[in-house]
């Protein structure tokens, strides 16, 4: 595991800037304590202070990023992980593999933010039925596709499916291989000396829902 690095206050006001340049809005304390309340929210461990997130809405999608920076006290906190994930409504349909406080975390933040934004802003419409595709689990852990069931507006009855990257433009399909490669390369490191894999995501804690 790299050196943990967190990040500091010029850091995060870049990231900030460069979020808000893209759209995003910062999430304010009032729509985290309406959804908390709303969805009966309890978060998997103590936590102290509200972190900064993030928001982009479009086509029906909206893109969240948790930062584990805290405003308040102007740091970030000591254990914790970033996220990017996108949701319809109040369905989480795609997250990152959380993203641990290294040297460059808020420059990788950033650029999952971007991809994910890129994706519910180019969100795929059906070549059948001409409606936006859905969100769909792979095969893999974490894997996603695009997909549409509208059987009955198809003119053969059958679903219809494109690639998770479809249409991603070529520098950031570059970025996608290359983070590919790297889990790739760690799963097989780990299988070699005959250890488990995606043990984090397993073991991970998520927050409970009772509404």
């Amino acid at each position: 595991m790299p050196e943990k690095v967190l990040p500091d206050v010029a850091s995060f006001e870049w990231f900030e800037r460069k979020l808000q340049a893209l759209g995003f809005r910062p999430i304010s304390g009032f729509e985290f304590q309406t959804d908390f309340r709303r969805l009966g929210l309890k978060a998997p461990r103590s936590r102290v202070g509200r972190e900064a997130g993030f928001i982009f809405y479009a086509n029906e999608l909206t893109v969240w990023v948790w930062t584990t920076w805290l405003r308040s006290k102007e740091v970030a906190r000591e254990v914790d992980a970033g996220w990017v994930l996108i949701r319809s409504r109040d369905t989480p349909l795609y997250f990152i593999h959380p993203l641990h406080r290294t040297k460059h975390f808020l420059v990788n933040l950033f650029r999952h933010a971007w991809l994910a934004r890129w994706r519910v802003i180019h969100r795929p419409l059906c070549p059948e039925c001409h409606q936006f595709m859905d969100i769909v689990a792979g095969r893999g852990m974490k894997s996603r596709y695009w997909r549409c069931d509208r059987l009955r507006f198809h003119r053969d009855g059958k679903p219809v499916s494109l690639d998770w990257d479809h249409g991603l433009p070529p520098k950031a399909k570059r970025y996608v291989k290359i983070l590919r490669g790297r889990r790739a390369a760690y799963r097989l490191r780990r299988e070699q000396e005959g250890k488990p894999t995606n043990v984090a995501l397993i073991r991970r804690k998520l927050w409970q829902r009772s509404n």
